[in-house]
């Protein structure tokens, strides 16, 4: 029994002598040595937790995590410890390429181009940054296309039936975006939306049935700043005027035709956004909120978005955002959530594909704080949408394009009695997106 106990006595001995051999910083040191000169990078990364795990922490041990975890590309995982030696190691040049390339690779731009901006010239030239930033960053350009199924309701003019349905519809959109510094940005864009739509009413001063012409004219306007470290403060501003003409049957006088109005008017509206954003290890949060007159009702719109990068690179992410608009029309108060969920993958080094659904009532709803401004009459219930984007010249050139599948729903009266009927709108838009300077 004696010897039993002794026996179990040296092994417990021999493993707390062997453990805290183990636990130190010249065998942490070297083992995570060897493993770094054999490419060992998963077993790497295990030791160095359970180092770190026992507070065991040193200059190498963080500068040998963060090239296992971008040499597996982790890039948003090695962020966090190329930090800890930067700030330890400013002036080391390996460091700040190993930090810069760990931003641009995880999406972190403002970090990248903020860091990018302190280095010698020497590095800069390296890493082909510029030092001087063009006034114009970048211009971009897109158009939409609509493409509805027949929804109209054919009655005979004795019923007695409200209605306006579309005809046609066209869209495009001019813009640039300009640096006021390393930190602000700015961006600007131009807007018009063209709609034809054939109406049905009952009122006694206007023909049972006439074409109205919609002609919308939108100036955007937002600013961006790179407040600290994946942190980022944007807000927009849009303003909308709409033109209403409907003209009355030509007459003919001789060889003079005349085209009269049945009316013509305008509104004005605005939207504005306050955006949120701050991304770390893999994840981006972004917390939203705006505030619209849309159709001369007051829209307030909060929401927040979760983005996980679940392989810590631009490969792949899942985005799940929440939105809660509330509206109120005159004394009247009706609310709506709405749920997007959306994917993106990246399949080229610049190119990528990104599907997404979005379920709630859209309507009179904005997104990409105010950009786009969501102020039909018809309201959407269910969206699907596929994003295609094809990076040319390292990224600076982007050709895109958009389809969407749009169940819509078009409210009308036949005889005093409110009616609802769903039907498919389809959308194509088509653009390019052409940087001076990306980064």
């Amino acid at each position: 029994m004696k010897k039993l106990f002794l026996n179990l006595l040296f092994i417990l001995s021999v493993t707390f002598l062997f453990s805290q051999e183990e636990i130190n910083v010249p065998s942490a040191d070297a083992k995570t040595y060897n493993q770094y000169l054999a490419k060992d990078w998963k077993g790497l990364i295990n030791t160095g937790k359970k180092y770190l795990k026992s507070g065991i922490d040193f200059y190498y041990l963080q500068m040998r995590m963060g090239i296992a975890y971008y040499e597996l590309h982790k890039y948003a995982l090695a962020v966090k410890y190329f930090e800890n030696t930067y700030s330890k190691s400013p002036d080391n040049e390996l460091v700040q390429e190993y930090l810069y390339y760990s931003y641009l690779f995880s999406g972190r731009f403002g970090d990248a181009k903020l860091l990018g901006a302190s280095f010698s010239r020497k590095i800069k030239e390296k890493l082909n940054i510029e030092s001087e930033y063009p006034f114009i960053r970048a211009l971009y350009f897109s158009t939409i296309q609509y493409i509805n199924e027949d929804y109209k309701e054919n009655l005979p003019l004795e019923d007695n039936l409200n209605q306006i349905t579309a005809l046609n519809e066209s869209w495009y959109n001019i813009s640039f975006e300009h640096a006021a510094g390393r930190r602000l940005t700015f961006f600007h864009g131009y807007s018009h939306l063209k709609i034809t739509n054939n109406i049905r009413d009952i009122d006694p001063d206007l023909p049972p049935e006439y074409i109205e012409n919609i002609n919308q004219n939108e100036y955007y306007f937002s600013a961006k700043y790179h407040a600290s470290k994946g942190f980022n403060i944007s807000g927009g501003i849009h303003y909308l005027n709409t033109s209403y003409f409907a003209p009355n049957q030509t007459e003919t006088w001789g060889r003079r035709q005349t085209n009269t109005a049945l009316y013509y008017y305008s509104e004005n509206a605005f939207a504005g956004s306050l955006n949120l954003s701050k991304s770390f290890s893999i994840f981006k949060t972004s917390f939203e909120t705006s505030i619209s007159d849309l159709n001369n009702k007051l829209q307030i719109q909060p929401s927040l978005s979760i983005r996980i990068y679940p392989f810590g690179n631009n490969n792949f992410y899942s985005e799940t955002t929440g939105f809660y608009l509330s509206e109120k029309d005159g004394t009247l108060f009706s609310y709506h959530p709405v749920f997007k969920q959306s994917f993106g993958v990246r399949f080229l080094k610049y190119s990528f594909i990104s599907p997404s659904v979005t379920y709630g009532d859209l309507q009179n709803f904005t997104q990409y704080n105010t950009f786009l401004t969501n102020n039909d009459l018809d309201k959407i219930t269910l969206r699907f949408e596929n994003y295609l984007n094809i990076g040319l010249a390292k990224g600076r050139f982007n050709m895109f394009i958009s389809y969407q599948y749009n169940v819509k729903e078009n409210t009308f009266e036949v005889n005093a009695i409110e009616q609802t009927k769903s039907y498919i709108n389809q959308t194509i838009t088509g653009g390019i997106k052409w940087y001076f300077k990306k980064y």
